[in-house]
């Protein structure tokens, strides 16, 4: 099984659940919030993209999780500084 592209799971989740990320564990995120990854795998599951089995073992073995950025603003800043937009 080969890896997928960055951020490819929304080719497959992204009509359901297009403000859902799916991150790796090992890398810490700031401003999320960790979301039950049952409904996800539901999707991915029914899936027949090349790369749903992927996904779906990174988010049974815990490699990955689901997400939602809890920021509701498109700029990232710290105290008295602007960082940059996305």
């Amino acid at each position: 099984m080969k890896q997928a592209p960055p951020k490819y799971y929304r080719n497959i989740i992204g009509e359901k659940f297009p403000d859902v990320r799916i991150a790796f564990t090992h890398t810490p995120i700031i401003g999320c919030t960790r979301i039950p990854k049952e409904p996800i795998l539901e999707v991915l599951r029914a899936s027949d993209d090349e790369y749903a089995e992927w996904y779906i073992n990174g988010l049974e073995n815990g490699s990955m999780v689901a997400i939602v950025e809890n920021n509701t603003y498109k700029e990232h800043w710290a105290v008295g500084e602007l960082y940059f937009k996305s």
